[in-house]
């Protein structure tokens, strides 16, 4: 499936402040990991660490520190959906490990709507065989994707790849999903699924 790393400004990014700093990679993950080791019990420490050893494509690193993330954090369908994602990205062989849907499985019982889990759910069916199920359930997606949301243009193009690959006329629909584009007033938090202004407001 296509367009895995789609989602890395909206997993769960808590802010942390060693992130901001300058400096080699290494440096801010050898930061992150003395935290961890400060403050154990903190669901945020492991989920920095978890994403910046995402971030250096060392996903059995990432999955580690977000499976202690959940443990500590088990209602936040966001760790749910990132630990998932590193288990598919950490499977040499298997597409969508059995882990992987599990803590996807997890993540959408928590939250219907999380775009992550969601996204993954399709690309099984798509790996299942179901390629107009997985093309529905993205054009869903898609349709709740909240306006200028970072990943928009890359589910747009996983929608017309599998399309092509599978022979499935998929440009008129994402013809009448045209991408909204952003405008000046529009607050940053349109992409954390805040409403951006009405058209009237937009003038």
């Amino acid at each position: 499936a296509i367009g895995y790393a789609i989602w890395r400004d909206s997993g769960p990014s808590a802010p942390d402040p060693a992130a901001q700093e300058t400096g080699a990679p290494s440096d801010q993950l050898a930061k992150l990991e003395a935290r961890t080791k400060r403050e154990p019990n903190n669901a945020e420490a492991w989920t920095a660490l978890g994403a910046a050893r995402f971030d250096m494509s060392d996903f059995a690193g990432a999955t580690g520190a977000y499976e202690k993330a959940v443990a500590l954090s088990p209602d936040s369908a966001g760790l749910w959906s990132a630990l998932g994602e590193a288990r598919v990205m950490g499977s040499d062989s298997d597409p969508m490990p059995a882990a992987a849907l599990e803590a996807f499985d997890k993540a959408i019982a928590l939250d219907a709507k999380d775009p992550r889990a969601r996204y993954f759910l399709a690309v099984k069916k798509d790996i299942g065989g179901d390629h107009k199920g997985a093309i529905d359930d993205w054009f869903a997606l898609l349709a709740d994707t909240p306006q200028g949301a970072p990943w928009e243009a890359d589910l747009r193009r996983t929608i017309e790849q599998v399309g092509a690959i599978h022979k499935i006329d998929v440009a008129t629909r994402l013809a009448g999903t045209q991408p909204r584009p952003l405008t000046a007033d529009v607050m940053p938090g349109a992409a954390r699924a805040i409403p951006g202004p009405s058209r009237a407001h937009m003038g």
